[in-house]
């Protein structure tokens, strides 16, 4: 049977591309030599259980120790019954061992009236075994509550004890880093922190995106199973429109060489834009997972400011570090930005969705009959749009004027053109260049801030028409609760600016 990208669950060797990453390995195997126990995190499908595994694997064939991986996703529903917990991880332990053909260990059944059985447990396993224990525990953040505070507190009373009597190295797999768990306390009626309730933690370590070279590997896989290549520039191209998100990687991949083009020899840009946009459309559980993300107030804080081009920085830096475990911000960007151009793209799309298809135009009659686009007709459009609805209804719901319109540009796109999205941060701005029918357009979008905004938004579209190499743009200008007659309010006016023509828009 031949091999496919792995766009669901945990990746399987004799059945998907794998990818080898060492440089993700490195510092947890140094971390189980060093006799740590420590949490390892990343985004949603970024290989960290498929790591891990390997890990496992590897240090068994090596034999120096016993490594054991289990995962608690089964206890979540367990929340504040302790002993429901325990026993559920029991039988997670105990499915462990049979895998890891450790039957020279005692059955973990034997602990499973005890609240404090896992603790007990691992003490009896690791007396027994005759090579030090290795134990993962993934899915832990899907625990909650007094179970996952009792399961903290019995491995931390057991760390001292390690690696004699407890095991050498424990590893906590999840998608946050411990110190974001916010966890109830019914019975001491407070909430805690992961961090005070395991604070024996020696270090967080964060599972980085694919490299260049993991996705030219991961694609060159491909093209040797199914004899399938990629133009020249491709992976160069795929690698910065997901900036290595593995699930990306492989979901574009899918989309390209699976669903839409088996058959071609050969895959060039057209096809990696066709998969692109057939993979934002099928709204696939990663990509709804972001859109989930919206409706938590931390993040709505973060992103719809940076919609708008607000500088974000000023918000808690542990907010911030919270959107970027989540896989929201990129991970190692010294400025604050949306993880890769991809998910750009995706955010904004999905917060519109709703939106999009309530909208009750036809995009057809923005297009000319030569294929091209009438974009100031789209304008004017939008303008009697504005007047109508946007001025209470959407500021009244959170809905920004960027957002809005770039709801409504998406019917528009949706039909055959590109938006792209530039997010000015710190400069309240944005920037969007539109591509139909081989022309560009650029709009930029500002919100009024008294009477230097029309100076400083003509200076600024004008360096952007200069990056562009255009002459002509369109500046909006919303005016939020200005006190002014409906005609003087809502007017166009054309500029001549630093040698471009420019369409001012007052909203």
């Amino acid at each position: 049977m031949k091999k496919f990208f792995n766009t669901a669950g945990a990746n399987q060797p004799r059945l998907h591309y794998t990818v080898s990453r060492p440089l993700g390995a490195k510092p947890i195997l140094e971390l189980i030599e060093q006799e740590k126990y420590f949490t390892h995190h990343a985004p949603r499908q970024s290989g960290k259980t498929t790591l891990l595994r390997e890990i496992c694997e590897r240090l068994n064939e090596e034999g120096k120790y016993l490594a054991l991986y289990i995962t608690v996703e089964s206890a979540q529903s367990a929340r504040d019954s302790v002993l429901e917990a325990n026993q559920i991880i029991l039988r997670r332990l105990d499915g462990a061992r049979n895998l890891y053909t450790a039957s020279h260990l005692p059955t973990a059944f034997d602990f499973i009236q005890d609240k404090s059985g896992v603790q007990s447990c691992l003490e009896s396993w690791s007396k027994a075994s005759t090579k030090p224990i290795i134990l993962v525990i993934d899915e832990i953040d899907a625990m909650a509550g007094e179970s996952l505070i009792a399961l903290l507190r019995q491995l931390r009373a057991g760390y001292d004890q390690r690696p004699h009597a407890f095991p050498q190295s424990i590893i906590l797999n999840g998608v946050r880093d411990l110190k974001d768990y916010r966890i109830y306390s019914s019975k001491e009626d407070t909430w805690l922190t992961g961090g005070s309730c395991f604070n024996i933690k020696a270090k967080s370590v964060r599972l980085g995106n694919f490299t260049l070279e993991n996705v030219r590997e991961l694609f060159a896989q491909h093209e040797a199973e199914h004899n399938q290549k990629l133009a020249p520039g491709m992976v160069e191209i795929i690698y910065e429109l997901t900036q290595g998100q593995p699930w990306l990687c492989n979901a574009l991949g899918e989309q390209m060489c699976f669903e839409l083009f088996p058959e071609v020899p050969v895959l060039d840009e057209n096809h990696l834009h066709q998969a692109k946009e057939a993979l934002i459309l099928s709204r696939a559980t990663h990509i709804d997972q972001l859109y989930y993300r919206l409706d938590d107030p931390r993040i709505r804080q973060i992103v719809i400011p940076m919609l708008a081009g607000e500088d974000v920085s000023r918000f808690p830096q542990e907010d911030l570090e919270y959107a970027r475990d989540l896989g929201l911000l990129h991970p190692e960007s010294k400025v604050v930005q949306i993880a890769n151009p991809l998910y750009k793209e995706i955010l904004p799309r999905e917060m519109t969705y709703a939106l999009q298809h309530g909208m009750a135009f036809e995009p057809h009659w923005y297009e000319l009959p030569n294929g091209k686009l009438n974009y100031k007709k789209l304008m004017d459009e939008f303008v009697s749009f504005w007047r109508e609805h946007g001025q209470i209804e959407f500021y009244a719901l959170e809905i920004t004027p960027h957002t809005l319109f770039m709801a409504w540009l998406q019917r528009l796109v949706n039909g055959g053109g590109t938006i792209h999205r530039e997010y000015a941060l710190g400069r309240k701005r944005l920037d969007i260049l539109v591509s139909f029918g081989g022309e560009k357009f650029v709009s930029e979008i500002k919100l009024y801030r008294g009477e230097k905004t029309l100076s400083d938004g003509l200076n600024q579209i004008c360096e952007y028409l200069d990056q562009i190499g255009l002459l002509e743009g369109y500046l909006m200008i919303f005016q939020k609760n200005l006190a002014t007659d409906e005609d003087s309010r809502y007017r166009v006016e054309t500029v001549e600016h630093l040698g471009k023509k420019i369409w001012v828009y007052w909203l």
